[in-house]
């Protein structure tokens, strides 16, 4: 888990909101510190492939028709039907086809190599044997997630992130990416999020639940966040945590009073932050 400032979780509208970026701005994400390139490696790669289509920001089409998600990272999501565009979700792909440019790509699997939806789950590196998802990160171009058992890099990754919001890169610019109080969570509300709240309650059966304000609970797994399953001093904790928010509807809460109605996954302690007073 991370220490972070109140200044980090500065509120802003639920609602996206177009921002307009200074060329300087423009030309410091596509630049990433040739220092930070290639680091998170995990192994030699498992397969050498050619890249057909970047698809967004974190999932490729490859020649062979495959799609690849990237492991350990969330990228902002393009415009689809009615759902318009998140902050720079368009300066993410275009960072993407910059940083793959000219040459195959090497793909380095973790443990789980296809998710839900029959895409290939690995680390990507470009033709120099740079990490994609460390560039990034350290672009402030995506959120770093951490999904069980595909953690083996969570900790290098979520360094990469940290520089970016220590400088204020992309979506840790003040402004661009809003952030939601689980006080307000309603109907609706759910998906991605970067989320805050405070812990109101905690109990344990197979997962350590951390209730929040509001109607959001944390589901901390203690296999991949052994630390935070350690501590007994969450009530009154203020957190910031980043992940995917789950509507289990109200039926669930009809009949299973005292649950909370959504809930946010945690893998890792490395997508939770402990917010100073």
């Amino acid at each position: 888990m991370h220490q972070a400032t109140p200044a980090a979780t500065k509120k802003t509208p639920r609602n996206f909101r177009g921002v307009f970026f200074c060329a300087c701005l423009l030309l410091g994400l596509a630049a990433t510190p040739a220092t930070t390139l290639a680091d998170c490696v995990l192994g030699e790669a498992d397969e050498v492939v050619a890249l057909q289509k970047v698809v967004d920001g974190d999932t490729l089409r490859l020649t062979d028709g495959r799609r690849v998600r990237l492991i350990g990272v969330n990228t902002p999501e393009l415009a689809r039907g009615k759902h318009r565009a998140q902050p720079l979700a368009e300066e993410s792909r275009e960072f993407v086809q910059r940083f793959l440019a000219r040459g195959d790509l090497e793909l380095v699997y973790d443990r789980d190599r296809y998710d839900n939806h029959g895409r290939v789950l690995a680390h990507v590196y470009n033709h120099r044997g740079d990490s994609l998802e460390s560039a990034l990160l350290a672009a402030g171009l995506a959120f770093h997630i951490a999904v069980a058992p595909n953690v083996a890099l969570a900790e290098c990754l979520s360094s990469r992130e940290d520089e970016a919001r220590l400088r204020q890169r992309g979506v840790w610019q003040p402004g661009v990416w809003p952030t939601i109080q689980a006080a307000e969570v309603r109907a609706g509300d759910g998906g991605f999020v970067l989320l805050t709240g405070t812990v109101k309650k905690v109990h344990k059966n197979r997962y350590i639940w951390l209730d929040l304000d509001g109607p959001v609970a944390l589901r901390v797994d203690p296999r991949g966040a052994p630390r935070m399953s350690r501590r007994n001093d969450w009530n009154g904790r203020r957190l910031m945590v980043r992940g995917w928010l789950v509507d289990r509807g109200a039926d669930y809460v009809r009949k299973n009073p005292g649950h909370k109605r959504w809930f946010l996954a945690v893998d890792s302690a490395q997508t939770v932050d402990l917010l100073r007073d």
